[in-house]
This record gives structure tokens, C-alpha cells and sequence, in this order.
């Protein structure tokens, strides 16, 4: 997480500030096998004015998505280890059974490697109103197929 908040403040191919945006998100990759730990993706939107020619970070990379849909839910609070699962146990058992559900199934078993992605639209020293998601990505033709 450092590596990305010294990347916004200067620590950059370019040396210069990038403003910072939300959400902040974090993509939960399952692990290999039984004992190994899960991956986090962390990632944040570039402003569109550095877009074009966006600097390079030591240790980071770009990444560039196309459209994505998701199936969403919203919470508040901070984000803590021992929550966040049962919010996205929550939003599983809120699609189970709908043609959401069914696309986000079949996405995951046609290679979208991410668990779940974590949104996060506060700054970390804002206490009230917190908002974040959680994010199950699915193929839209998947969604479409199964009406």
C-alpha cells in the first residue's frame, strides 16, 4: 500500500504529484493450495490527465481495464480483515439463485481469477460515512445468456 501512496506523492518516473482518487480498490486472488496465503491487487484510478502518458513506479504496474460489469454491495465502516468476508458471503447469497448469479459463477469458471474486489471511496482519515463494496465481476453475455 506504501508503494502506492509514494507513487502519488512524487516517487515516479516523472517525479510529480498525482492526485489521488477513488475508489481505492483491492482485488482478492485465491491462493494455489491449501496453505498458501490469498493475493491482494491493489490498485487506484490514474486522473484522465496522466492517462496518456501515465509515469512508471518502482514495483508497479499499469493496468489498463476494459468495460467490467459487477454485481455490488454496499457497507460502510472501515474495511477489516474479519468482516469483509462475510460481506461478500452476503452478497453471494444475495444473487444466489438470479441470472446475476449464474453469470458470476460462470465468469469465475471462465477465468475471472479474482474471489471478490474490495472498493473503498474514503480517505483513510474520514471516520463517518464511510463507503465501500464489494465487487463480484462477471461477463455481461454471460448475464444475458442466462434470462
Amino acid at each position: 500500500m506504501f508503494r502506492l501512496f509514494d507513487y502519488i506523492q512524487g516517487k515516479n518516473s516523472y517525479k510529480q504529484k498525482i492526485e489521488m482518487t477513488a475508489p481505492v480498490i483491492t482485488e482478492v486472488l485465491p491462493s494455489d493450495g491449501p496453505f498458501c496465503e490469498s493475493t491482494f491487487v491493489v490498485s487506484f484510478y490514474v486522473p484522465k490527465e496522466n492517462q496518456a502518458n501515465t509515469p512508471t513506479g518502482k514495483d508497479l504496474q499499469v493496468q489498463r481495464w476494459k468495460t467490467v460489469y459487477v454485481a455490488v454491495r454496499q457497507f460502510g465502516g472501515f474495511v477489516k480483515d474479519s468482516s469483509v468476508g462475510e460481506e461478500a458471503a452476503a452478497l453471494k447469497a444475495s444473487i444466489a439463485g438470479t441470472k446475476w448469479g449464474a453469470a458470476v459463477e460462470k465468469s469465475k469458471k471462465a477465468g475471472h481469477t479474482s474471489v471478490y474486489t474490495v472498493a473503498q471511496y474514503n480517505a483513510p482519515f474520514e471516520y463517518d460515512n464511510r463507503v465501500n463494496e464489494i465487487w463480484f465481476l462477471f461477463d455481461l453475455e454471460d448475464g444475458l445468456q442466462t434470462m
